[in-house]
């Protein structure tokens, strides 16, 4: 018998619960209505059936062969969603009695104006429910033959772009992406059979390659399988191929039940950057909206296994040099920015990231065995000077003065007390090297003079050392602070009229620093022939212009430019020592 009635339902009210407060977008009812078809095939046995699904933009209909329901469940889930003053998170009633079906089902309403259910169980007679925005229901005999349910949505005015054939379409095929159940929109079906977990290793790495280029937008670097089991979880992780943002967190795939859940970025540590994971568990619970999971202790656990799979992956890359290879080319700056805080990458680091030395390129583990301490310098500008003084005498050294480096070393360290490391600077090593013996400082005692005169447009002292090899002329000693204000001093000389309004701050605060930078010096090396000739010259002329020309070497070997004014001044210095070799050959 057909009976009418109210929908007890303030539907402003529901549509406000499951719009703004339970659900993200309309679109989600593809989501709910799929989960429903697909559970009510599995419970029955039949979830090799494919879920049919039509829609042109104003009716959308999903028709599935599950268990089907009789009248009395559909009044039970559907017949009721009670108005009360007490009402739980989701905003029903704590009286209601509607299951995850009813919830599902009447998430149409947010795209829809009216719902219709046609459904038959095993043993009973069909029924057909009607529901629409007004609030009024229907239930009444219906006319299906075959066990299943089908569910038809009439478009809300204003929302038919939902039930779009494409986008229902692209909707329905991301949700069941990796589900078995087939799924067919107009005919089509737009979920083709998944292959992640094949048992054949090239159909395996086959689907996998096409599921991460398809889904997540690139070729993966490299793909390597996950598995927690207590959580009934197993995934795939898929290498990025370029560099990832360390700051924001990348987000990861997660099914439940082979049905998407939603993307999170808490799924995996966040110095995981360079890995995009895609997982399906049986045993993560769904947020009530089943766009999220629930973040308890499982979830937990999960986080802290796939963290160490992710590690187990690294070390693993000892034994695959081309895949190592490949992923340092990529990550290595990223790996050595994150290990500095992170003692889980230090390992790895540590083995197979390269710095620079005096010697070549190698990891500091490599450093470390072939020369015992781990020398290093935090300064570019230390490790040009000091590279070849060191390397002269069979000592190594690491240029830490690039970015995270030296954090990297010191973490190292800390993290094992029995790794000795000495930091080095121009002036501590030169020091120690490069004694000059009082009777040569008398000797130079003129010729400094001289020098000092030379160099003092440039903003240089100029002292002595005394180190091998002796062919090195000079040595440019620089202090970054001193560098950085020389730069601004040479910024605002070169400006027309007046300065820049941030320039001319900076040189106000230089002014008023009470603490002055120190000056770059000159360090002439007494036992370089050149340098040694110097005390004999007495002519300030060419004394300054042999000095001018060791400063030119000096900046060049530092890796610094000159200024134009000192350029013209080298170039005049060395015009003239050739003017008076040409003479001196003359005679």
């Amino acid at each position: 018998m057909e009976q009418r009635g109210v929908f007890d339902v303030d539907l402003r009210g529901l549509i406000d619960v499951l719009g703004n407060n339970l659900y993200t977008n309309p679109g989600v009812f593809v989501r709910e209505l799929l989960q429903n078809a697909i559970d009510a095939q599995t419970v029955r046995g039949t979830a090799e059936t494919t879920v049919e699904v039509t829609a042109d933009g104003t009716e959308f209909t999903i028709s599935d062969s599950g268990v089907g329901m009789h009248s009395g469940q559909i009044a039970e889930l559907l017949g009721t969603i009670g108005r009360s003053s007490k009402r739980d998170e989701l905003g029903f009633s704590e009286q209601a009695t509607i299951g995850q079906f009813g919830v599902g089902l009447l998430s149409g309403f947010l795209a829809g104006d009216r719902i219709e259910v046609s459904s038959k169980a095993d043993g009973h007679d069909p029924v057909h429910w009607i529901g629409d925005a007004g609030g009024t229901v229907e239930t009444g005999p219906g006319d299906r033959r075959e066990i299943g349910t089908t569910v038809r949505i009439v478009a809300r005015p204003g929302f038919e772009r939902w039930l779009d054939a494409e986008r229902v379409a692209a909707l329905a095929a991301r949700y069941t992406a990796v589900h078995p159940t087939p799924v067919a929109v107009n005919g089509r079906r737009v979920n083709p059979p998944a292959e992640l977990f094949a048992d054949d290793t090239g159909r395996r790495v086959a689907a996998q390659v096409a599921y991460c280029q398809d889904e997540l937008g690139f070729t993966p670097l490299d793909t390597f399988q996950v598995e927690v089991p207590e959580a009934g979880l197993r995934g795939v992780a898929f290498v990025r191929p370029s560099g990832g943002d360390l700051v924001a967190r990348a987000e990861h795939r997660v099914y439940v039940k082979s049905l998407l859940v939603g993307d999170l970025a808490e799924l995996l540590p966040e110095w995981a950057y360079f890995v995009r994971i895609v997982v399906d568990s049986t045993e993560l619970t769904p947020t009530a909206s089943r766009e999220s999971v629930v973040r308890d202790d499982l979830f937990q656990s999960v986080v802290e296994s796939l963290g160490d799979q992710v590690l187990t992956w690294l070390a693993g890359l000892e034994q695959r040099p081309a895949t190592r290879a490949k992923f340092l080319n990529v990550h290595e700056q990223g790996i050595k920015a994150l290990a500095a805080h992170r003692p889980e990458l230090l390992g790895f680091v540590d083995r197979h990231c390269v710095f620079e030395t005096n010697y070549g390129p190698m990891p500091l583990a490599t450093f470390r065995a072939r020369f015992g301490d781990l020398r290093y310098t935090g300064s570019v500008d230390d490790f040009r000077v000091l590279g070849d003084i060191l390397g002269g005498r069979g000592y190594g050294l690491v240029n830490a003065g690039y970015a995270f480096e030296t954090g990297v070393i010191r973490a190292l360290m800390a993290a094992d007390p029995g790794i000795a490391g000495e930091y080095v600077t121009q002036e501590v090593l030169l020091t120690a090297l490069g004694d000059v013996p009082d009777s040569e400082r008398t000797r130079f005692a003129a010729a400094l003079a001289l020098a000092t005169t030379a160099l003092a447009p440039y903003g240089c002292d100029v002292d002595l050392t005394a180190i091998e090899p002796g062919e090195l002329s000079g040595l440019l000693l620089t202090d970054d602070s001193a560098k950085l204000a020389g730069d601004r001093r040479e910024m605002l000389s070169e400006v027309a009229g007046d300065a820049d309004a941030w320039l001319a701050a900076v040189a106000a605060v230089d002014a008023q620093d009470q603490q002055v930078p120190s000056r770059p010096v000159l360090v002439l090396n007494v036992t370089n022939t050149l340098v040694g000739r110097l005390p004999s010259i007495t002519d300030p002329t060419i004394a300054g212009a042999l000095v001018r020309t060791v400063y030119s070497q000096a900046l060049v070997r530092a890796h610094r430019s000159l200024s134009a004014d000192a350029a013209r001044d080298v170039d005049a210095a060395i015009m003239l020592l050739a003017d008076l070799a040409t003479r001196t050959g003359d005679r």
